[in-house]
C-alpha cells in the first residue's frame, strides 16, 4: 500500500523572510508591494520626457495585467495565476542585468548614451547648466545613483521572484497532497469496499 501523503503549511520550509513570515504572508505583501510600485511608477512617468512617459504608459499598462492576475492568484491561492507573473519576472529580471551591462559599456566607452539617460532619466538638462563643471558633477551623480538604484532593483526583483515561486510550489504541494488523499479514498471505496477512517479496520466500518 502507498504511504499516505501528508501535508503540513507550517512546516519550515514554508517559512520566508529569514522565517518571520509564512510564505502565504509574505507572497501577499508582495503583490501589494508590486501593484503600489506599478502606480508609483506611472506618477513618476508623468513628470520625466516624453519618451519616458511613452514607456510609462506601455509599462504600466502591461504591469496591470500581470501585477493584477499576480494579486489575484495569491488572495485567491489559484498558483495557474501566477504564471504570468513568473514568466515575466524572470524576462524582467534578465533584461534589467542586461541593461546594467550596457549602461556600464557605454559609461567606460564614453557614450552618448549616458547622456541622453541622464536628460530622460535624471532630468539634467545639458544646455541649462551653468557650467560644464556643474554638468559633469550633476552626471556623475547620476551615474552613480542609477548604478545603485539598479543593482538594487536587481536583488530585490530576484528575490520577490523567489518568494512568489515558493509561494507557488506551496500551493503545488497542498493540491497534490490533497488530490493524493482524494483518489486513495475513493479506491478503497470502489468495488463494494467500505471507506476507512485512518487507524479504522474495514470490518468495524461494516459493524
Amino acid at each position: 500500500m502507498a504511504p499516505r501523503t501528508t501535508f503540513d503549511q507550517n512546516d519550515k520550509k514554508y517559512q520566508a523572510v529569514f522565517g518571520l513570515l509564512h510564505i502565504r504572508k509574505a507572497a501577499k505583501i508582495v503583490s501589494v508591494i508590486l501593484n503600489v510600485f506599478a502606480v508609483i511608477n506611472l506618477i513618476f512617468g508623468l513628470t520625466r520626457s516624453s519618451t519616458v512617459l511613452f514607456y510609462t504608459f506601455f509599462s504600466f499598462a502591461f504591469s496591470v495585467v500581470v501585477f493584477g492576475s499576480l494579486l489575484y492568484g495569491v488572495f485567491k491561492e489559484k498558483r495557474h495565476y501566477l504564471l504570468p507573473y513568473l514568466l515575466f519576472q524572470i524576462l524582467s529580471v534578465a533584461a534589467t542585468v542586461l541593461t546594467l551591462l550596457i549602461f556600464l559599456i557605454s559609461l567606460a566607452a564614453h557614450s552618448n548614451m549616458v547622456i541622453d539617460l541622464a536628460q530622460d532619466w535624471g532630468g539634467i538638462n545639458a544646455h541649462s547648466s551653468e557650467s560644464q563643471k556643474q554638468f559633469d558633477s550633476d552626471l556623475k551623480a547620476f551615474t552613480v545613483w542609477f548604478i545603485i538604484i539598479l543593482s538594487v532593483y536587481i536583488i530585490v526583483q530576484a528575490y520577490f521572484l523567489e518568494l512568489i515561486y515558493a509561494f507557488y510550489v506551496f500551493l503545488k504541494d497542498r493540491e497534490n497532497s490533497f488530490n493524493f488523499n482524494f483518489d486513495t479514498s475513493f479506491t478503497n471505496g470502489a468495488f463494494g469496499s467500505t471507506p476507512t477512517t485512518p487507524g479504522q479496520l474495514p470490518h468495524d466500518a461494516i459493524n
